[in-house]
Protein backbone atom coordinates (compact mmCIF):
# COMPACT_ATOMS: atom_id res chain seq x y z
CA UNK A 1 0.00 0.00 0.00
CA UNK A 2 2.65 2.23 0.46
CA UNK A 3 6.30 2.90 2.27
CA UNK A 4 6.55 4.65 5.77
CA UNK A 5 9.45 7.22 6.57
CA UNK A 6 10.42 8.82 9.64
CA UNK A 7 10.76 12.55 9.54
CA UNK A 8 10.91 15.71 12.05
CA UNK A 9 8.19 18.57 12.28
CA UNK A 10 10.36 21.31 12.64
CA UNK A 11 7.33 23.35 13.88
CA UNK A 12 6.13 21.48 16.42
CA UNK A 13 9.98 20.19 17.26
CA UNK A 14 8.59 16.56 16.94
CA UNK A 15 9.69 13.31 15.22
CA UNK A 16 6.75 11.96 13.16
CA UNK A 17 5.76 8.92 10.81
CA UNK A 18 4.94 9.58 6.88
CA UNK A 19 2.89 6.79 5.11
CA UNK A 20 3.28 7.67 1.14
CA UNK A 21 1.10 5.93 -0.53
CA UNK A 22 1.85 4.30 -4.11
CA UNK A 23 1.44 6.38 -6.67
CA UNK A 24 -1.29 4.01 -8.77
CA UNK A 25 -3.38 4.55 -6.40
CA UNK A 26 -3.32 8.03 -6.89
CA UNK A 27 -5.15 7.56 -10.23
CA UNK A 28 -8.56 6.23 -8.74
CA UNK A 29 -10.72 8.96 -7.95
CA UNK A 30 -12.64 6.74 -5.69
CA UNK A 31 -10.05 5.82 -3.65
CA UNK A 32 -8.77 9.48 -3.41
CA UNK A 33 -12.67 10.40 -1.84
CA UNK A 34 -12.56 7.03 0.71
CA UNK A 35 -9.11 7.91 1.56
CA UNK A 36 -9.93 11.37 2.51
CA UNK A 37 -13.04 10.24 4.36
CA UNK A 38 -11.31 7.51 6.28
CA UNK A 39 -8.50 9.58 7.07
CA UNK A 40 -10.88 12.33 8.56
CA UNK A 41 -12.45 9.74 10.65
CA UNK A 42 -9.15 8.56 12.16
CA UNK A 43 -7.68 11.63 12.76
CA UNK A 44 -11.03 11.78 15.21
CA UNK A 45 -9.43 8.93 16.83
CA UNK A 46 -7.37 9.84 19.76
CA UNK A 47 -6.71 7.31 22.02
CA UNK A 48 -3.66 5.99 24.03
CA UNK A 49 -3.56 2.80 21.94
CA UNK A 50 -4.14 4.14 18.79
CA UNK A 51 -1.24 5.85 16.74
CA UNK A 52 -2.82 9.01 16.15
CA UNK A 53 -3.14 10.76 12.49
CA UNK A 54 -1.72 14.26 12.49
CA UNK A 55 -2.29 15.47 8.97
CA UNK A 56 -2.73 14.07 5.43
CA UNK A 57 -2.78 15.65 1.43
CA UNK A 58 -1.19 15.02 -1.21
CA UNK A 59 2.27 15.90 -3.31
CA UNK A 60 2.29 16.08 -7.36
CA UNK A 61 -0.36 13.54 -7.20
CA UNK A 62 0.94 11.21 -4.28
CA UNK A 63 -0.94 10.76 -1.23
CA UNK A 64 0.44 10.81 2.41
CA UNK A 65 -0.70 10.90 5.62
CA UNK A 66 1.38 12.15 8.78
CA UNK A 67 0.99 9.93 11.68
CA UNK A 68 2.87 9.63 15.36
CA UNK A 69 6.12 8.21 15.68
CA UNK A 70 6.36 5.18 17.58
CA UNK A 71 9.51 4.50 19.43
CA UNK A 72 9.13 0.70 19.01
CA UNK A 73 8.39 -2.05 17.29
CA UNK A 74 5.77 -3.72 15.32
CA UNK A 75 4.58 -7.11 16.88
CA UNK A 76 5.70 -8.75 13.60
CA UNK A 77 9.10 -7.88 14.70
CA UNK A 78 9.35 -8.87 18.19
CA UNK A 79 8.05 -12.23 16.60
CA UNK A 80 10.84 -12.45 14.29
CA UNK A 81 13.15 -12.19 17.10
CA UNK A 82 11.80 -13.75 19.80
CA UNK A 83 9.61 -16.97 17.98
CA UNK A 84 6.75 -17.02 20.48
CA UNK A 85 5.67 -14.47 23.10
CA UNK A 86 4.69 -15.92 27.04
CA UNK A 87 1.05 -16.14 27.41
CA UNK A 88 0.77 -13.40 30.29
CA UNK A 89 2.65 -11.06 27.47
CA UNK A 90 0.59 -12.23 24.70
CA UNK A 91 -2.62 -10.93 26.63
CA UNK A 92 -1.43 -7.77 27.60
CA UNK A 93 -0.89 -7.06 23.94
CA UNK A 94 -4.10 -8.64 23.26
CA UNK A 95 -5.91 -6.53 26.52
CA UNK A 96 -4.46 -3.19 25.54
CA UNK A 97 -5.39 -4.25 21.27
CA UNK A 98 -8.56 -4.88 22.56
CA UNK A 99 -8.98 -1.46 24.01
CA UNK A 100 -8.58 0.32 20.90
CA UNK A 101 -10.31 -1.51 18.73
CA UNK A 102 -13.24 -1.02 21.08
CA UNK A 103 -12.52 2.69 21.30
CA UNK A 104 -12.75 2.81 17.25
CA UNK A 105 -16.03 0.29 16.92
CA UNK A 106 -17.61 2.78 19.26
CA UNK A 107 -17.16 5.27 16.74
CA UNK A 108 -18.16 3.30 14.13
CA UNK A 109 -14.70 2.55 12.26
CA UNK A 110 -13.66 -0.90 11.50
CA UNK A 111 -9.87 -1.84 11.04
CA UNK A 112 -10.36 -4.38 8.76
CA UNK A 113 -7.10 -5.76 8.58
CA UNK A 114 -5.96 -6.41 12.08
CA UNK A 115 -2.28 -8.00 11.87
CA UNK A 116 1.08 -8.25 13.49
CA UNK A 117 2.31 -5.45 10.97
CA UNK A 118 -0.13 -3.21 12.33
CA UNK A 119 -0.12 -3.86 16.09
CA UNK A 120 3.12 -1.19 17.61
CA UNK A 121 4.34 -1.99 21.00
CA UNK A 122 6.99 0.42 22.45
CA UNK A 123 9.85 0.42 25.04
CA UNK A 124 7.14 1.08 27.81
CA UNK A 125 5.43 -1.69 26.65
CA UNK A 126 2.41 0.21 25.49
CA UNK A 127 0.89 -0.85 22.26
CA UNK A 128 -0.37 1.10 19.45
CA UNK A 129 -2.47 -0.33 16.84
CA UNK A 130 -2.31 1.43 13.27
CA UNK A 131 -3.31 2.20 10.33
CA UNK A 132 -6.95 2.45 10.85
CA UNK A 133 -9.17 4.12 8.02
CA UNK A 134 -6.24 3.64 5.53
CA UNK A 135 -6.78 -0.06 5.58
CA UNK A 136 -10.54 0.61 4.75
CA UNK A 137 -9.90 3.17 1.99
CA UNK A 138 -7.81 0.60 0.38
CA UNK A 139 -9.77 -2.34 0.31
CA UNK A 140 -13.06 -0.31 -0.56
CA UNK A 141 -10.84 0.37 -3.68
CA UNK A 142 -9.78 -2.67 -4.74
CA UNK A 143 -13.38 -3.99 -4.63
CA UNK A 144 -14.53 -1.77 -6.49
CA UNK A 145 -11.59 -2.04 -9.61
CA UNK A 146 -11.86 -5.84 -9.49
CA UNK A 147 -14.69 -7.62 -7.78
CA UNK A 148 -12.07 -9.25 -5.02
CA UNK A 149 -11.47 -9.29 -1.47
CA UNK A 150 -8.56 -7.64 -0.61
CA UNK A 151 -6.32 -7.89 2.67
CA UNK A 152 -3.96 -9.82 4.48
CA UNK A 153 -5.15 -13.55 4.01
CA UNK A 154 -4.08 -14.82 6.83
CA UNK A 155 -5.98 -12.88 8.66
CA UNK A 156 -9.40 -12.57 6.92
CA UNK A 157 -12.15 -13.42 8.53
CA UNK A 158 -14.94 -15.78 6.96
CA UNK A 159 -17.58 -13.31 6.28
CA UNK A 160 -14.64 -11.31 4.45
CA UNK A 161 -14.03 -13.98 2.33
CA UNK A 162 -17.65 -14.53 1.05
CA UNK A 163 -17.93 -10.75 -0.13
CA UNK A 164 -19.85 -10.19 3.30
CA UNK A 165 -19.82 -6.55 5.15
CA UNK A 166 -17.01 -5.96 7.72
CA UNK A 167 -18.18 -5.26 11.13
CA UNK A 168 -16.24 -5.25 14.63
CA UNK A 169 -16.55 -9.05 15.29
CA UNK A 170 -14.38 -9.40 11.76
CA UNK A 171 -11.89 -7.40 13.21
CA UNK A 172 -12.28 -10.10 16.40
CA UNK A 173 -11.49 -12.56 14.34
CA UNK A 174 -8.37 -11.48 12.95
CA UNK A 175 -7.55 -10.49 16.47
CA UNK A 176 -7.91 -14.13 17.48
CA UNK A 177 -5.86 -15.34 14.52
CA UNK A 178 -2.91 -12.80 16.05
CA UNK A 179 -3.84 -13.98 19.30
CA UNK A 180 -2.96 -18.04 17.95
CA UNK A 181 0.41 -16.56 16.45
CA UNK A 182 1.75 -14.44 19.32
CA UNK A 183 1.43 -17.96 21.55
CA UNK A 184 2.72 -20.47 18.86
CA UNK A 185 4.90 -18.58 16.64
CA UNK A 186 2.94 -19.61 13.46
CA UNK A 187 -0.07 -19.20 11.53
CA UNK A 188 -2.95 -21.58 12.39
CA UNK A 189 -3.53 -21.86 8.48
CA UNK A 190 -0.90 -22.54 5.64
CA UNK A 191 -0.92 -23.14 1.75
CA UNK A 192 0.56 -22.68 -1.60
CA UNK A 193 -1.76 -20.13 -2.59
CA UNK A 194 -4.05 -17.41 -1.16
CA UNK A 195 -6.91 -19.74 -2.24
CA UNK A 196 -5.88 -22.66 -0.63
CA UNK A 197 -5.35 -20.33 2.86
CA UNK A 198 -8.90 -18.73 2.49
CA UNK A 199 -10.28 -21.80 2.08
CA UNK A 200 -8.93 -23.22 4.71
CA UNK A 201 -10.61 -20.48 6.62
CA UNK A 202 -14.11 -20.90 5.49
CA UNK A 203 -14.19 -24.55 6.09
CA UNK A 204 -12.07 -25.60 8.98
CA UNK A 205 -11.96 -25.01 13.19
CA UNK A 206 -8.28 -23.22 13.62
CA UNK A 207 -6.78 -25.27 15.83
CA UNK A 208 -5.73 -24.86 19.61
CA UNK A 209 -2.97 -22.91 20.44
CA UNK A 210 -2.04 -25.53 23.26
CA UNK A 211 -1.41 -28.36 20.14
CA UNK A 212 0.98 -26.52 18.79
CA UNK A 213 2.38 -25.02 21.48
CA UNK A 214 2.25 -27.08 24.78
CA UNK A 215 3.36 -23.82 27.22
CA UNK A 216 -0.03 -22.80 26.60
CA UNK A 217 -2.72 -22.74 29.36
CA UNK A 218 -5.45 -24.31 28.20
CA UNK A 219 -7.88 -21.30 29.14
CA UNK A 220 -6.77 -19.42 26.47
CA UNK A 221 -7.48 -22.09 23.88
CA UNK A 222 -11.20 -21.31 24.74
CA UNK A 223 -10.92 -17.75 23.87
CA UNK A 224 -9.16 -18.21 21.10
CA UNK A 225 -11.56 -20.30 19.90
CA UNK A 226 -14.71 -18.05 20.56
CA UNK A 227 -12.94 -15.55 18.40
CA UNK A 228 -12.28 -17.22 15.68
CA UNK A 229 -15.74 -18.61 15.30
CA UNK A 230 -16.62 -19.39 12.20
CA UNK A 231 -20.10 -17.48 12.53
CA UNK A 232 -19.85 -14.11 13.43
CA UNK A 233 -22.64 -14.55 15.75
CA UNK A 234 -21.16 -16.84 17.73
CA UNK A 235 -18.35 -14.10 18.36
CA UNK A 236 -18.15 -11.63 21.24
CA UNK A 237 -20.20 -9.39 20.53
CA UNK A 238 -17.95 -6.52 20.81
CA UNK A 239 -14.42 -5.73 21.83
CA UNK A 240 -15.10 -4.83 25.41
CA UNK A 241 -16.80 -8.57 25.62
CA UNK A 242 -13.84 -10.08 24.43
CA UNK A 243 -12.11 -8.37 26.96
CA UNK A 244 -13.71 -8.90 29.93
CA UNK A 245 -13.50 -12.33 28.73
CA UNK A 246 -9.69 -12.56 28.79
CA UNK A 247 -9.39 -10.74 31.65
CA UNK A 248 -11.49 -13.88 33.02
CA UNK A 249 -9.02 -16.10 31.97
CA UNK A 250 -5.82 -14.01 31.95
CA UNK A 251 -6.26 -14.02 36.38
CA UNK A 252 -4.37 -17.64 36.61
CA UNK A 253 -1.51 -17.36 34.02
CA UNK A 254 1.69 -16.84 35.27
CA UNK A 255 3.80 -13.70 35.72
CA UNK A 256 5.87 -13.05 31.98
CA UNK A 257 8.31 -9.85 32.08
CA UNK A 258 6.81 -6.46 30.76
CA UNK A 259 6.28 -6.98 26.88
CA UNK A 260 8.16 -3.86 26.59
CA UNK A 261 11.41 -5.73 27.19
CA UNK A 262 11.33 -7.58 24.07
CA UNK A 263 12.00 -4.20 22.52
CA UNK A 264 15.25 -3.28 22.21
CA UNK A 265 16.98 -0.45 22.90
CA UNK A 266 18.09 0.80 19.28
CA UNK A 267 17.03 2.24 15.87
CA UNK A 268 18.08 -0.69 13.65
CA UNK A 269 15.23 -3.25 13.17
CA UNK A 270 15.87 -6.51 13.71
CA UNK A 271 16.00 -9.10 10.50
CA UNK A 272 12.64 -9.78 9.28
CA UNK A 273 12.13 -13.71 8.67
CA UNK A 274 9.71 -13.79 5.65
CA UNK A 275 7.26 -16.79 5.05
CA UNK A 276 9.39 -17.77 2.09
CA UNK A 277 12.57 -18.49 4.45
CA UNK A 278 10.49 -20.44 6.65
CA UNK A 279 9.18 -22.33 3.82
CA UNK A 280 13.29 -23.08 2.70
CA UNK A 281 13.69 -24.58 6.18
CA UNK A 282 11.38 -27.39 5.31
CA UNK A 283 12.70 -28.00 1.80
CA UNK A 284 16.16 -28.31 3.42
CA UNK A 285 14.97 -30.84 5.72
CA UNK A 286 13.37 -33.08 3.28
CA UNK A 287 16.90 -32.61 0.86
CA UNK A 288 18.87 -34.17 4.36
CA UNK A 289 16.11 -36.35 4.31
CA UNK A 290 16.93 -37.48 0.20
CA UNK A 291 20.52 -37.88 1.32
CA UNK A 292 20.19 -40.56 3.88
CA UNK A 293 19.36 -43.18 1.04
CA UNK A 294 22.64 -45.22 2.25
CA UNK A 295 21.21 -45.65 5.48
CA UNK A 296 19.95 -49.24 5.86
CA UNK A 297 16.45 -49.85 4.15
CA UNK A 298 14.76 -51.13 7.15
CA UNK A 299 15.59 -47.30 8.95
CA UNK A 300 13.97 -46.20 5.65
CA UNK A 301 10.94 -48.57 5.86
CA UNK A 302 10.49 -47.32 9.89
CA UNK A 303 10.64 -43.27 8.75
CA UNK A 304 8.42 -44.14 6.34
CA UNK A 305 6.35 -45.66 8.70
CA UNK A 306 6.48 -42.37 10.87
CA UNK A 307 5.56 -40.17 8.34
CA UNK A 308 2.42 -42.25 6.88
CA UNK A 309 1.22 -42.05 10.87
CA UNK A 310 1.68 -38.85 11.33
CA UNK A 311 0.20 -37.81 8.31
CA UNK A 312 -2.86 -40.35 9.09
CA UNK A 313 -2.98 -38.38 13.24
CA UNK A 314 -3.00 -34.83 11.33
CA UNK A 315 -5.40 -35.98 8.78
CA UNK A 316 -7.87 -37.16 11.43
CA UNK A 317 -7.51 -34.03 13.63
CA UNK A 318 -7.02 -31.22 11.31
CA UNK A 319 -8.84 -32.58 7.94
CA UNK A 320 -11.70 -34.88 8.80
CA UNK A 321 -14.02 -32.96 10.63
CA UNK A 322 -15.39 -34.36 13.72
CA UNK A 323 -19.19 -33.74 15.18
CA UNK A 324 -20.63 -34.56 18.38
CA UNK A 325 -24.52 -33.88 19.60
CA UNK A 326 -25.22 -30.44 22.32
CA UNK A 327 -26.17 -32.46 25.00
CA UNK A 328 -29.44 -31.49 27.19
CA UNK A 329 -27.69 -28.77 29.78
CA UNK A 330 -31.02 -26.44 29.72
CA UNK A 331 -31.82 -26.71 33.91
CA UNK A 332 -27.93 -27.67 34.86
CA UNK A 333 -25.93 -25.53 37.47
CA UNK A 334 -23.84 -23.59 34.98
CA UNK A 335 -20.50 -24.81 35.90
CA UNK A 336 -22.14 -28.40 35.69
CA UNK A 337 -23.02 -27.41 32.15
CA UNK A 338 -19.78 -26.48 31.50
CA UNK A 339 -18.30 -29.33 32.69
CA UNK A 340 -20.96 -31.44 30.50
CA UNK A 341 -19.92 -29.41 27.27
CA UNK A 342 -16.23 -29.93 27.65
CA UNK A 343 -16.48 -33.74 28.79
CA UNK A 344 -17.60 -33.79 24.78
CA UNK A 345 -15.23 -31.35 23.17
CA UNK A 346 -17.52 -28.18 22.89
CA UNK A 347 -16.15 -24.83 23.90
CA UNK A 348 -18.47 -23.40 26.78
CA UNK A 349 -19.24 -19.86 26.85
CA UNK A 350 -20.84 -18.12 29.53
CA UNK A 351 -23.37 -14.89 28.52
CA UNK A 352 -24.79 -12.25 30.55
CA UNK A 353 -28.11 -13.64 32.51
CA UNK A 354 -31.82 -13.38 31.99
CA UNK A 355 -34.54 -13.40 34.15
CA UNK A 356 -36.70 -16.29 34.26
CA UNK A 357 -39.64 -16.65 36.63
CA UNK A 358 -38.99 -20.46 35.22
CA UNK A 359 -35.71 -21.62 36.02
CA UNK A 360 -33.58 -20.61 39.21
CA UNK A 361 -31.02 -18.34 39.46
CA UNK A 362 -27.45 -19.44 38.37
CA UNK A 363 -29.09 -22.93 36.45
CA UNK A 364 -29.20 -22.47 32.34
CA UNK A 365 -31.74 -20.87 30.96
CA UNK A 366 -30.91 -21.54 27.37
CA UNK A 367 -27.99 -22.71 25.18
CA UNK A 368 -27.11 -21.96 21.62
CA UNK A 369 -26.97 -23.87 19.45
CA UNK A 370 -30.16 -25.44 20.57
CA UNK A 371 -29.52 -28.90 22.61
CA UNK A 372 -29.21 -31.99 20.06
CA UNK A 373 -27.61 -29.99 17.06
CA UNK A 374 -24.84 -31.50 15.20
CA UNK A 375 -21.63 -29.28 15.66
CA UNK A 376 -18.00 -30.01 15.14
CA UNK A 377 -15.65 -30.44 17.72
CA UNK A 378 -14.49 -27.33 19.11
CA UNK A 379 -17.70 -25.86 18.55
CA UNK A 380 -18.34 -22.74 21.00
CA UNK A 381 -21.67 -23.22 22.80
CA UNK A 382 -23.20 -19.87 24.33
CA UNK A 383 -24.95 -20.71 27.80
CA UNK A 384 -27.29 -18.55 29.12
CA UNK A 385 -27.89 -18.35 32.63
CA UNK A 386 -30.61 -17.74 34.61
CA UNK A 387 -30.79 -14.40 36.81
CA UNK A 388 -33.75 -15.48 38.34
CA UNK A 389 -37.14 -13.63 38.63
CA UNK A 390 -37.67 -10.13 37.35
CA UNK A 391 -36.94 -7.39 39.81
CA UNK A 392 -39.64 -5.62 40.99
CA UNK A 393 -39.81 -1.80 43.78
CA UNK A 394 -39.72 -2.96 47.20
CA UNK A 395 -42.56 -0.52 49.12
CA UNK A 396 -41.42 1.11 52.53
CA UNK A 397 -43.30 -0.36 55.04
CA UNK A 398 -41.21 1.09 58.24
CA UNK A 399 -43.61 2.73 61.13
CA UNK A 400 -46.26 0.52 59.29
CA UNK A 401 -48.26 -2.54 61.29
CA UNK A 402 -47.42 -6.09 60.03
CA UNK A 403 -50.99 -6.60 58.70
CA UNK A 404 -50.43 -2.65 56.31
CA UNK A 405 -46.63 -4.26 55.72
CA UNK A 406 -48.36 -7.90 54.14
CA UNK A 407 -50.88 -5.35 52.35
CA UNK A 408 -48.09 -3.24 50.73
CA UNK A 409 -45.77 -6.40 50.02
CA UNK A 410 -48.68 -8.12 48.21
CA UNK A 411 -49.31 -5.16 45.72
CA UNK A 412 -46.35 -5.28 44.82
CA UNK A 413 -45.93 -9.15 44.16
CA UNK A 414 -43.48 -9.82 47.18
CA UNK A 415 -44.24 -11.60 50.58
CA UNK A 416 -43.56 -11.21 54.13
CA UNK A 417 -40.59 -13.63 54.99
CA UNK A 418 -39.67 -14.35 58.95
CA UNK A 419 -41.01 -12.03 61.19
CA UNK A 420 -38.62 -11.58 64.15
CA UNK A 421 -39.59 -8.96 66.82
CA UNK A 422 -37.88 -6.96 69.12
CA UNK A 423 -37.95 -4.31 71.80
CA UNK A 424 -38.01 -0.65 70.39
CA UNK A 425 -38.41 2.69 72.45
CA UNK A 426 -40.62 4.56 69.94
CA UNK A 427 -42.83 2.42 67.91
CA UNK A 428 -45.47 0.83 69.80
CA UNK A 429 -45.88 -2.75 69.67
CA UNK A 430 -46.77 -4.52 66.09
CA UNK A 431 -45.22 -2.04 63.97
CA UNK A 432 -42.17 -2.94 61.55
CA UNK A 433 -39.11 -1.78 61.94
CA UNK A 434 -36.55 -3.23 60.00
CA UNK A 435 -37.25 -4.83 56.64
CA UNK A 436 -34.57 -7.07 54.96
CA UNK A 437 -34.44 -5.03 51.74
CA UNK A 438 -34.81 -0.99 51.98
CA UNK A 439 -37.93 0.67 50.49
CA UNK A 440 -37.20 1.51 46.90
CA UNK A 441 -34.60 -0.94 46.40
CA UNK A 442 -35.06 -3.76 43.56
CA UNK A 443 -36.06 -7.15 45.27
CA UNK A 444 -36.73 -10.46 42.50
CA UNK A 445 -40.51 -11.16 41.85
CA UNK A 446 -42.72 -13.13 44.42
CA UNK A 447 -39.48 -12.90 46.74
CA UNK A 448 -39.51 -12.81 50.74
CA UNK A 449 -38.90 -9.48 52.69
CA UNK A 450 -38.08 -10.18 55.61
CA UNK A 451 -39.25 -8.04 58.81
CA UNK A 452 -38.22 -7.10 62.39
CA UNK A 453 -41.61 -6.44 64.53
CA UNK A 454 -41.56 -4.07 67.31
CA UNK A 455 -42.85 -5.41 71.09
CA UNK A 456 -43.28 -2.34 72.41
CA UNK A 457 -41.07 0.03 74.61
CA UNK A 458 -38.13 -2.52 76.71
CA UNK A 459 -40.20 -3.76 80.13
CA UNK A 460 -38.97 -2.00 83.24
CA UNK A 461 -39.32 -2.95 86.90
CA UNK A 462 -42.12 -1.32 88.55
CA UNK A 463 -40.30 0.63 91.48
CA UNK A 464 -41.81 0.78 95.17
CA UNK A 465 -44.09 3.55 96.19
CA UNK A 466 -45.93 2.49 99.46
CA UNK A 467 -45.65 4.41 102.28
CA UNK A 468 -44.19 7.44 99.92
CA UNK A 469 -45.84 10.39 99.36
CA UNK A 470 -48.55 10.82 96.99
CA UNK A 471 -46.24 13.11 95.15
CA UNK A 472 -43.15 11.79 95.12
CA UNK A 473 -44.81 8.43 94.29
CA UNK A 474 -46.48 9.62 91.01
CA UNK A 475 -43.14 11.58 90.27
CA UNK A 476 -40.78 8.16 90.13
CA UNK A 477 -43.79 6.34 88.21
CA UNK A 478 -44.18 8.70 85.66
CA UNK A 479 -40.64 9.22 85.13
CA UNK A 480 -40.20 5.23 84.24
CA UNK A 481 -42.92 5.87 81.88
CA UNK A 482 -45.71 4.43 83.42
CA UNK A 483 -49.04 5.94 83.67
CA UNK A 484 -50.36 6.32 87.29
CA UNK A 485 -54.44 5.46 88.12
CA UNK A 486 -55.13 6.92 91.35
CA UNK A 487 -57.50 6.13 94.34
CA UNK A 488 -57.84 7.17 97.78
CA UNK A 489 -58.83 5.16 100.65
CA UNK A 490 -59.73 5.84 104.90
CA UNK A 491 -56.80 4.51 106.92
CA UNK A 492 -56.37 4.35 110.23
CA UNK A 493 -52.17 3.06 109.63
CA UNK A 494 -51.75 5.38 106.90
CA UNK A 495 -50.96 8.80 107.55
CA UNK A 496 -53.23 10.86 105.13
CA UNK A 497 -51.94 11.69 102.15
CA UNK A 498 -49.17 8.89 101.36
CA UNK A 499 -49.58 5.93 99.49
CA UNK A 500 -51.36 2.73 101.37
CA UNK A 501 -50.60 -0.17 98.72
CA UNK A 502 -49.83 -0.37 94.79
CA UNK A 503 -50.51 -2.64 92.13
CA UNK A 504 -48.47 -4.05 90.37
CA UNK A 505 -46.30 -4.52 93.31
CA UNK A 506 -42.03 -3.35 93.71
CA UNK A 507 -40.03 -5.15 90.95
CA UNK A 508 -42.86 -6.76 88.49
CA UNK A 509 -42.03 -5.89 84.44
CA UNK A 510 -44.26 -3.43 83.00
CA UNK A 511 -44.18 -1.37 79.53
CA UNK A 512 -43.35 2.00 79.48
CA UNK A 513 -46.65 3.50 79.14
CA UNK A 514 -48.68 0.48 80.82
CA UNK A 515 -50.52 1.72 83.84
CA UNK A 516 -49.67 1.63 87.60
CA UNK A 517 -52.50 1.52 90.33
CA UNK A 518 -51.89 3.44 93.95
CA UNK A 519 -54.32 3.82 97.05
CA UNK A 520 -53.92 7.12 98.63
CA UNK A 521 -54.40 7.36 102.40
CA UNK A 522 -57.18 9.85 104.08
CA UNK A 523 -56.16 9.20 106.62
CA UNK A 524 -58.26 7.58 109.82
CA UNK A 525 -62.29 8.19 108.82
CA UNK A 526 -64.01 11.08 111.20
CA UNK A 527 -67.58 12.16 111.91
CA UNK A 528 -70.16 13.71 113.75
CA UNK A 529 -71.84 11.24 115.96
CA UNK A 530 -75.67 11.20 115.65
CA UNK A 531 -77.75 11.24 118.38
CA UNK A 532 -79.53 7.75 119.76
CA UNK A 533 -81.46 9.59 122.58
CA UNK A 534 -85.13 7.62 122.38
CA UNK A 535 -83.91 4.95 120.65
CA UNK A 536 -84.43 1.37 122.35
CA UNK A 537 -80.79 -0.43 123.69
CA UNK A 538 -80.82 -2.73 120.73
CA UNK A 539 -81.31 -0.74 118.30
CA UNK A 540 -78.77 2.13 119.42
CA UNK A 541 -76.50 -0.85 119.72
CA UNK A 542 -77.48 -1.56 115.49
CA UNK A 543 -76.99 2.00 114.97
CA UNK A 544 -73.28 2.18 116.19
CA UNK A 545 -71.63 -1.30 114.69
CA UNK A 546 -72.93 0.20 111.77
CA UNK A 547 -71.02 2.74 111.98
CA UNK A 548 -67.81 1.28 113.02
CA UNK A 549 -68.34 2.51 116.54
CA UNK A 550 -68.42 0.37 119.97
CA UNK A 551 -70.84 0.66 121.98
CA UNK A 552 -70.89 0.64 126.10
CA UNK A 553 -74.37 -0.12 127.72
CA UNK A 554 -74.55 2.23 131.02
CA UNK A 555 -77.72 1.32 133.16
CA UNK A 556 -79.25 4.31 134.58
CA UNK A 557 -80.45 2.65 138.35
CA UNK A 558 -84.45 2.40 138.76
CA UNK A 559 -85.44 1.94 134.95
CA UNK A 560 -86.29 -0.96 132.98
CA UNK A 561 -82.88 -0.54 130.95
CA UNK A 562 -84.86 -0.42 127.76
CA UNK A 563 -84.77 3.30 126.27
CA UNK A 564 -81.18 5.67 125.63
CA UNK A 565 -81.69 8.48 127.86
CA UNK A 566 -78.31 9.90 127.28
CA UNK A 567 -74.96 9.35 125.16
CA UNK A 568 -70.96 10.28 125.59
CA UNK A 569 -69.92 11.86 123.73
CA UNK A 570 -72.89 14.22 122.91
CA UNK A 571 -74.81 14.69 120.01
CA UNK A 572 -72.46 16.59 117.23
CA UNK A 573 -69.28 15.14 118.62
CA UNK A 574 -66.34 14.41 116.29
CA UNK A 575 -65.52 10.57 116.39
CA UNK A 576 -63.71 8.11 114.47
CA UNK A 577 -64.67 4.42 113.32
CA UNK A 578 -63.58 2.32 116.25
CA UNK A 579 -64.24 4.62 118.97
CA UNK A 580 -66.44 3.67 122.22
CA UNK A 581 -69.71 5.50 122.74
CA UNK A 582 -70.87 4.91 125.75
CA UNK A 583 -74.58 4.63 126.11
CA UNK A 584 -77.20 5.63 129.43
CA UNK A 585 -80.19 3.57 129.52
CA UNK A 586 -82.97 3.63 131.89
Amino acid sequence: MGEVFRAHDAVLERDVAIKVLHRQLAGDRGFVERFRREARAAASLSYPNIVGVHDWGAVDGIYYMVMEYVRGLSARDVLNAEGVLAPAQAVDVLLQTLLALDHAHRRGIVHRDVKPENIMITREGVVKVADFGLARAYADAQITEAGTVTGTVQYLAPEQLQGEPADPRTDLYALGIVAFELLTGRLPFTGETPMAIAYKHVNERIPTPSSRNAAVPKILDGWVASMTEKQRELRPESAAEARRDLLDEATSLPPAPNVGTLVPDVTVLPSRRSPSVAATTVTIARAQFRTRRRWPKVLGIVFGLVILATAAWGAWTYVIPHRVDVPSVVGLDVRDAQRKLENVGLVARIAQGRHSLRVDEGAVLDVRPDEGTVVEDGTRVVLVPSAGPPPVRVPNIVGKTLERARELLRGADLRVGDVRRTYHAELAEGHVIRQSVDGRDDAPLGSAIDVVVSRGPTPLPVPRVSGRIVEDAVALLEDAGFIVARNDAFSDDVARGRVISQDPARGKNLQPGETVSIVVSLGPEEFELPSLLGMGKDEAIARLEQLGLEAQVVPVPGGNGSTVVSQLPPVGETVRVGDTIAIYVA
